[in-house]
């Protein structure tokens, strides 16, 4: 297994080591040493681990709160680094992220590359829709919407001068179907490809835009509340050049088919009021966005989840998701007509995984 794919260690004295490299980077600090260590690990990516590091300063104790964000798989050192230079870039512009403070390509000090970041304090968006009043859920949706407008709306080729494209929509595309088509062949998942097709035979009548920033899984379990209410947005791992409309459909997808059918519309309709637009074409991109959740799990049951940088856990986490993967492929049959038995033997998996976990509790 290559340096960037092991799994974090957590056989030995993970504190210890995150301190060692700690004193490596501030070799004048005084009486170094990390406490408060906890797992925060969530989504089926990365690995997060938060801790506070503490020195002697003036003869006093010092401690900082802080996150370590460990990358997995064999694009693990491009992972750690682009998402540094997206969060980097952004919280210069004065956008709602965490700040980062360190980039560390090299896997030897934890089993894989990582950026260490501010801890937020505060809960996340899901949590304070909970139980919120109608007035409360309007402000909160109000929020979400207005911060993802706000992302699509920055100069992407201002923040990043060097390599942002100047292309459109089709150009994009052209960019996911390389990728998806390469994806598919390593996988030997070649029953994937009536999906593909159907999104090439339709292209055509999409209606062009400029390319944006994209975070790519903008949900409200990304959204952090700071502990005075104000917005902070995670998990730029998926963040690219593209077509707003992608990064829309993805989240209708996700919040619609993990929690209630309604949120798509409500969505929809906010995101159009906020932004002072129509949105075009959104069946088409909500295909596109189905293929790509269909992907992402047959992929994982062919090849590995760890292939594609997802953790150790990753499929045991899609077994209990098996739900939303149903109401994901039947809206696949909804808009395209198509059936996939393949899939179908990929649901019927994850159904029993769930029920045999279920048994065992």
């Amino acid at each position: 297994m290559a340096a960037d794919e092991k799994k974090f260690d957590t056989s030995g004295n993970i504190a210890e080591k995150i301190a060692e490299y700690y004193r490596g980077l501030f070799p004048n600090h005084e009486d170094l040493s990390i406490s408060g260590f906890e797992d925060i690990t969530a989504g089926w990516e990365a690995e997060l681990y938060s801790f506070v590091v503490e020195h002697e300063e003036e003869g006093r104790r010092v401690g900082e709160e802080r996150v370590i964000r460990l990358y997995l798989g064999s694009l693990a050192s491009q992972k750690a680094s682009s998402e540094f230079k997206v969060i980097s870039r952004l919280f210069e512009a004065g956008y709602p992220v965490p700040e980062v403070f360190h980039l560390e390509t090299d896997a030897s000090a934890l089993g894989g590359p990582f950026i260490v970041m501010e801890r937020v304090r505060g809960r996340n968006m899901s949590e304070a829709f909970v139980g919120a009043s109608e007035e409360e859920a309007r402000a909160l949706m109000e929020m979400f919407t207005r911060i993802w407008v706000d992302l699509h709306n920055l100069d992407g080729a201002e923040l990043f001068p060097d390599e942002f494209p100047r292309g459109d929509t089709q150009d994009y595309l052209d960019d996911l179907f390389k990728l998806a088509k390469l994806r598919i062949e390593e996988a030997g998942v070649g029953w994937l490809q009536p999906v593909i097709d159907w999104i090439e035979e339709n292209r055509a009548a999409i209606t062009p835009e400029g390319l944006c920033i994209i975070h790519w899984d903008f949900h409200t379990e990304n959204v952090m509340l700071r502990e005075d209410g104000s917005p902070v947005v995670l998990d730029w791992t998926a963040a690219m050049p593209g077509d707003y409309r992608s990064d829309f459909a993805w989240t209708m997808l996700l919040m619609s088919t993990f929690n209630d059918p309604a949120l798509r519309d409500t969505i929809l309709h906010a995101y159009e009021e906020i932004s002072g637009k129509e949105v075009k074409d959104i069946e088409f991109f909500e295909v596109l966005a189905i293929g790509r959740r269909l992907m992402d799990v047959s992929v994982s049951f062919a090849v590995g989840a760890e292939k594609l940088g997802m953790r150790a856990g990753a499929v045991e986490m899609m077994s209990r998701s098996s739900d939303h993967l149903h109401r994901v492929y039947e809206l696949l049959n909804e808009r395209t007509g198509l059936r996939l038995t393949e899939f179908e033997e990929i649901l019927d998996s994850l159904r029993t995984r769930a029920r045999n976990e279920k048994e065992k509790r």
